[in-house]
């Protein structure tokens, strides 16, 4: 079987979103073309991680604009993930001003075998992957709306920092 590959390159809408109770929140990127939203399921940690990453490419090529408006629309329904991402790769494309955006997937359903590294096209048993092409205005847009979602969690306790769930928190600096 041939490895599923979600090539979207320049899409319209890119973005962060959750679904669920903060505690509970499943994470997934979105991304639009034609219409179609294609649904990506991501641990919060990979999204902070990615989210700092790109931050520091705009940063690094220096197009940061102050006029990019922060999507704060909902995502698309239905929210069905089409993976859940693995590796991710971010790529500054010198001669389009674009960043590339690469994903692979945790497993592919086909086989247990974990890749570490992004694997090549053909290469046997390879998990799905996903690739995007993004404007830098896209990614400054997507950092945006990331931070607040990724801030927006549980409260934390005042005395020892962990977070405090929906049905109570027992924190240890507590007698």
């Amino acid at each position: 079987m041939s490895r599923q590959i979600y090539n979207l390159d320049l899409v319209e809408r890119f973005v962060l979103g959750t679904v669920g109770l903060p505690g509970e929140r499943q994470f997934f990127i979105q991304a639009v073309k034609a219409g179609q939203a294609f649904s990506f399921a991501l641990e919060k940690a990979q999204a902070q991680a990615l989210t700092d990453r790109f931050k520091e490419i705009l940063k690094e090529t220096k197009t940061i604009s102050n006029s990019v408006l922060k999507d704060v629309a909902p995502l698309q329904t239905p929210i069905e993930s089409e993976f859940e991402l693995g590796v991710m790769a971010i790529t500054w494309k010198f001669d389009s001003q674009h960043i590339a955006f690469e994903a692979q997937g945790i497993t592919n359903e086909n086989s247990d075998r974990v890749f570490e590294e992004i694997a090549s096209d053909d290469e046997p048993d390879a998990p799905p992957m996903l690739r995007l092409l993004l404007t830098p205005a896209q990614v400054q847009s997507f950092v945006q709306r990331a931070q607040s979602i990724i801030k927006a969690g549980r409260q934390p306790c005042m005395f020892c920092g962990g977070p405090i769930n929906l049905d109570g928190h027992i924190c240890p600096r507590a007698n």
